[in-house]
């Protein structure tokens, strides 16, 4: 059976996975056949910003200048596009500055979940200006425009709102470990994926990092899952809040978790290790939009962080204290992952942060005893291939339930 995955989000991509002989027959960049780097689809007709009517985003240029064929059954992969919206009279905070500042408290007191947020509607309501959920009409637009694509497309049509799921499988699956039917610890870590507690008291939090354990021909077992409301934050105090309220919204408190089904649920609102890059990239003006972390990645390599008394302030230093930060942070994730798993020594990373080659490589000297295979494909277009693999293994262990497809 020929399944094809297609991951929606940015880095777009499709890819074809043969169930019965267990191989990638191929996989495909939409940005490559589109000479366009960054593109990622909308249910908009808009090319590169811009209305046009020769390209609609809706369309994937690789499925007919690859010759694609329609397949047996076709699911979806998303960084999910689902979101809370809470906006604010810009104006009124401007002209009150005290106001600004009660509510930067108010919002630092306690984890901004879906109950938080409704208190804080009440007690500033003359403040809000619109405030909902959003992305959901947006997510099954661009899916229907990908599917129609098809000529005779099965029924057969899945997507769940999975992402650190999908890299884990990708990982995994790509790993040698697979082939030795040897068990691996999955570490995810990213800019923010899936929220895998909508509609369940915590809209606005993103999972930013994950630890999995995967067995051969298994579903996987969600191990750890670390949630973010930052992304949300930012758009907050960047849309309407002056410029000297940035980064002063943080919640500072101790970490809110609990266990549920077997997982450890972990919320935060401070920024992923992923996100840390892909704002610097913005700030040190390596892309408008954020979304070069890789070349502060690269900027590390040559950084220099000095003595106390001797701190070097230019890019290549500044990116390298926040290289060395950052391996810090990612070694406690490292650390929990193996003290869940003290039996496993096999560790496999995906999402975007493992293209972080120099930390990569350090974290064997930090953790000798164990093996690390880097997902060779852990940026989002990965996921087309790991939602292949989910749902091949939700079939194979007779898990996929009748009203699962779209």
């Amino acid at each position: 059976m020929k399944i094809i995955g297609i991951n929606s989000s940015h880095d777009t991509s499709l890819c074809q996975y043969d169930t019965e002989t267990g191989v990638l027959d191929f996989m495909h960049e939409e940005d490559r056949f589109r000479r366009e780097k960054y593109w990622s689809p909308s249910n908009q007709p808009f090319h590169d910003g811009v209305a046009d009517e020769d390209v609609h985003a809706d369309t994937l240029t690789c499925i007919y200048k690859g010759g694609v064929q329609t397949p047996d059954m076709l699911v979806f992969a998303s960084y999910d596009r689902r979101g809370c919206i809470l906006e604010l009279d810009t104006d009124m905070l401007l002209d009150d500055r005290s106001i600004s500042m009660e509510i930067a408290e108010f919002i630092k007191e306690k984890p901004f979940n879906n109950e938080r947020i409704e208190e804080f509607k009440k007690k500033y309501e003359k403040y809000v200006v619109d405030s909902g959920t959003a992305g959901v009409l947006e997510e099954n637009a661009i899916h229907s425009g990908f599917a129609e694509q098809f000529n005779d497309l099965p029924d057969d049509v899945y997507f769940w709102y999975e992402h650190h799921l999908y890299h884990a499988y990708c990982g995994y699956h790509l790993s040698p470990y697979i082939s030795q039917k040897e068990d691996a610890i999955a570490i995810v870590w990213d800019g923010g994926g899936a929220r895998l507690k909508f509609d369940k008291g915590w809209d606005a939090y993103q999972e930013i990092e994950s630890i999995y354990r995967l067995k051969h021909n298994e579903v996987a077992q969600r191990q750890w899952v670390l949630s973010s409301n930052h992304r949300f934050l930012g758009d907050l105090k960047g849309s309407h809040f002056p410029n000297q309220m940035e980064g002063s919204m943080d919640y500072d408190g101790e970490n809110t978790s609990f266990t549920e089904d077997g997982t450890e649920w972990e919320f935060t609102s401070h920024a992923s290790n992923g996100m840390d890059f892909s704002n610097m990239s913005y700030a040190l003006g390596c892309d408008k939009l954020g979304r070069a972390a890789g070349k502060v990645m690269g900027m590390a390599s040559y950084g220099v962080v000095g003595t106390p008394d001797q701190r070097r302030f230019n890019r290549y230093a500044i990116a390298q204290e926040l290289e060395l930060h950052s391996f810090e942070n990612s070694c406690k994730t490292i650390q929990k992952a193996i003290d869940l798993n003290p039996d496993c020594k096999n560790i496999v990373l995906s999402g975007g942060y493992s293209l972080n080659c120099t930390n990569n490589y350090k974290y064997l000297s930090r953790f000798p005893e164990h093996q690390f295979y880097v997902d060779p494909i852990p940026h989002d277009g990965g996921t087309a291939f790991g939602a292949c693999i989910h749902l091949d293994y939700l079939i194979k262990n007779k898990l996929l339930a009748n009203g699962d497809a779209e």
